[in-house]
């Protein structure tokens, strides 16, 4: 009998470390939410599930370098939220439909599991109008779970003004990184030689589509063309690749000074103006949020 429960202790302990070592490898979505009338202390929702008290994330803890990371959303499979700065949407079909600003509103039925991350089956709203459905990247957004309609209209309106003006100051931020690399001798070639590639890649899957609805000789004849294309597009990335390498060895002997890029005045009014707003909401934005 002892032997027995010896063994029987022996196993929970294999059962134990093997659960904690799988757990590890999984970080909890940073779209985990709560109710929206809830309110937990920050250190328990911090402790919890990653957000703040009304289901706005606060920062993921780092992992280590060789851990592979995956996001998992736990979140419900309904609520609303808002798109944080400029970010593509999707067709059901995973079809690339462009981008959204920051600030745009959205309501979500669904959760969906993509090759990259969670996904969220939503309706954005559009002037008065919501269209959709299309699906959002989890973790470009900032969620909350309920309806919209059933929260008081002045902090809706609000948060969306906090993150529209949020996605302006991601944009202004790009545009100076962008001409400050105007300097930079290797940008042009760089900038040409990707756009060069990324095109390539769009006219591959085109000759692909299009020789799926051929057959017989002239199926064979568009396969050749697309296999003799392929080569030339290796050819493109690797000449993109070495112009983008010298690009970043230049900026990383000559980096942009961050001082410069905080003292432009539209940043500095956005900047300004956001704040301003943040503090009409402060309670819904998570603490790492500026």
């Amino acid at each position: 009998m002892l032997a027995h429960m010896k063994t029987l202790f022996i196993l929970f302990l294999t059962t134990a470390g093997l659960t904690c070592d799988a757990a590890a490898q999984i970080r909890r979505s940073p779209r985990n939410q709560a109710p929206f009338n809830t309110r937990m202390s920050a250190g328990n929702a911090t402790a919890r599930n990653g957000n703040s008290s009304l289901g706005v994330p606060t920062a993921p803890k780092e992992t280590a370098r060789d851990t592979v990371t995956r996001v998992v959303f736990m979140g419900p499979k309904k609520g609303w939220g808002f798109v944080k700065a400029e970010s593509p949407y999707y067709s059901p079909q995973g079809k690339n439909l462009g981008t959204l600003p920051g600030g745009t509103c959205f309501k979500y039925s669904d959760v969906k599991a993509s090759s990259k991350n969670p996904m969220l089956v939503s309706v954005i709203k559009r002037g008065e109008a919501w269209e959709g459905p299309y699906l959002l990247d989890c973790t470009e957004t900032a969620s909350f779970e309920g309806d919209p309609a059933k929260v008081y209209p002045e902090i809706v309106r609000n948060l969306g003004t906090y993150f529209t003006l949020s996605g302006k100051i991601a944009e202004r931020k790009e545009a100076l990184a962008e001409q400050a690399s105007l300097a930079n001798p290797c940008y042009a070639t760089a900038r040409a030689t990707r756009q060069a590639y990324q095109e390539s890649v769009a006219k591959a899957a085109k000759m692909a589509e299009e020789a799926r609805t051929l057959t017989g000789a002239r199926k064979l004849k568009a396969d050749e063309a697309l296999r003799a294309y392929m080569y030339e597009q290796v050819r493109l990335k690797a000449k993109a690749d070495t112009a983008a390498a010298a690009c970043k060895a230049w900026d990383k002997v000559h980096p942009a000074d961050p001082a410069q890029l905080a003292a432009d005045p539209g940043l500095q009014a956005l900047e300004k103006e956001r704040q301003a707003v943040r503090v009409t909401v402060a309670t819904l934005i998570p603490a790492d949020e500026p």
